[in-house]
């Protein structure tokens, strides 16, 4: 049977604090509560003596497991930030002079922080490192797990930038400074129909605050949740756009063409009107293909600047919109074509491209990208249209010649057009036309000399070899020695 996490807070909410104190067993049948009611002084006391996140032992202040709950925000226990866990997670002993073996394993794996240093260095022992490390058994995280949220380490949702070592089942940490989290129980209530407990902290100044969620599980009570909440109606999303006005939306980043572009004061009106009749809906799922930042700059309430985050997909007409950067956490859904139109052709810039030199070098341009378009046909891409072509480094001689690098790129499709948004990956995206820009994750360049075509380059060398060069004389050699070294193998 799992042990209640928090106890004896009243018959209304039986608490067992995780052996902070002696257990009381749970009524029998407890009765529902007619309406849900808040927590008692006492009560209060007890969670915060629940949750403290210091002990002291022999004179020697240490983080509490429960601690490690509170170093990340999250609407699901299972969601926490594991690496902010574990980071003042009290650990099962040091790896010192005498655990040579287990050292070394640990210094060979891809995430050892300190890898360069051990072969620089040549540190080569645990007391070679500036800092401790921390060796925390898989066997100690899951009871505290278990214990205050009723799931292991086997259920969370990622365990990634951690190192852990499977031949001790073993986490391990570098932390040398102390900076556990905490969670000071302000309020609270209690749902008994429900089984659930809403605890919160003081506000801070803006009114938002720190909200953990209990659930009944059987005869124990868990962590669900641990986010910021703000103040509600004043301070709600909702409440912020049905009373947005003229002025407070700002000058926002859009690279759509036509007639899409929403000028701010317009804007603020539709958000508004769009507001005044939110769309009942939970998420747009994983169905999120633009997105488009609005900075706001409401004129009471908040103090200084925030950001609307709208986000939209292929379903057509509906916005998602969350509030970033101090506004009101949470999210609303608007069902609106004009809305939906800015936000879905935010990304549909097409850069210049300069016809007179495209045509000069046409068949080298086109012969790159019908190359780049057979590597990735086996992923449904059928065609490939010129999206940029421009000179955007070079150096001058006296006659007006030198090294010039023209920046190209182009959009790809697929057959049918809606494969491409499952086809995309790293900085790829698509624009409106569900056509694929960003497949060559670096910038290509053609790269001419005395206006006679050199060869393609990749990234970053290119430019500086030229912002070296600039308003010198060029080595025709040692350009073709960058542009080697920056051509894409294969």
């Amino acid at each position: 049977m799992k042990q209640a996490l928090l106890g004896l807070l009243l018959p209304a909410l039986i608490l067992s604090l995780a052996g902070c104190a002696e257990q009381t067993p749970p009524p029998t049948s407890p009765s529902p509560a007619a309406e849900t009611r808040p927590l008692t002084q006492e009560e209060i006391d007890r969670v915060n003596e629940a949750f403290s996140p210091l002990v002291e032992q022999d004179g020697v202040t240490s983080a509490t497991p429960v601690s490690g709950f509170f170093t990340s925000y999250y609407d699901d226990v299972k969601d926490l930030n594991f690496t902010e866990f574990l980071r003042y997670f009290p650990g099962d002993g040091l790896v010192e002079e005498a655990d040579q073996t287990e050292f070394d394993a640990l210094s060979v794996l891809p995430d050892f922080p300190f890898a360069q240093e051990t072969a620089d260095l040549k540190w080569t022992s645990p007391s070679d490192l500036p800092v401790p490390i921390h060796r925390i058994l898989r066997t100690s995280v899951d009871e505290t797990l278990e214990r205050y949220a009723g799931i292991t380490t086997a259920d969370l949702t990622s365990t990634d930038g951690t190192l852990y070592l499977p031949e001790y089942d073993a986490w391990y940490t570098f932390t040398s400074d102390f900076g556990p989290g905490t969670f000071v129980c302000a309020g609270g209530q209690v749902d008994e129909a429900a089984g659930s407990a809403l605890l919160w902290a003081n506000p801070w100044e803006d009114g938002s605050r720190t909200e953990l969620t209990l659930e009944r599980d059987g005869e124990a009570w868990h962590i669900r949740s641990f986010r910021i909440s703000y103040p509600d109606p004043e301070g709600s999303l909702t409440a912020l756009l049905t009373d947005l006005q003229k002025g407070e939306v700002g000058e926002y980043t859009w690279g759509g063409q036509g007639e899409q572009y929403i000028y701010p004061d317009d804007l603020a009106e539709l958000l508004r009107t769009a507001a005044a009749s939110p769309a009942e809906r939970d998420s747009l799922g994983e169905n999120i293909l633009w997105t488009l930042d609005v900075p706001i700059i409401p004129a009471a309430n908040y103090s200084g600047r925030g950001t609307l985050h709208l986000s939209a997909g292929l379903e057509e007409n509906v916005v998602e919109v969350s509030g970033r950067d101090g506004l009101p956490a949470g999210t609303l859904y608007l069902e609106n074509q004009e809305l939906y139109q800015l936000v879905r052709t935010s990304q549909d810039y097409e850069g210049f491209i300069n016809e007179t030199y495209y045509e000069k070098y046409r068949d080298i341009v086109d012969g790159y990208f019908d190359s780049r378009l057979e590597e990735v046909k086996d992923a449904g891409y059928v065609s490939w249209e010129l999206s940029e072509f421009l000179g955007v480094l070079g150096t001058t001689k006296q006659d007006g010649k030198g090294v010039v690098a023209f920046r190209m790129k182009a959009a790809f499709s697929t057959d049918p057009p809606e494969l491409a948004p499952d086809r995309i990956a790293g900085g790829a995206y698509v624009d409106s036309q569900l056509r694929a820009h960003g497949l060559d994750w670096q910038n290509v360049y053609l790269v001419t000399l005395d206006n006679e075509p050199i060869g393609i380059a990749f990234g970053e060398d290119i430019i500086d070899f030229i912002d070296d060069h600039w308003g010198q004389d060029v080595d025709p050699a040692e350009l073709q020695a960058v542009i080697e070294a920056s051509t894409r193998e294969g």
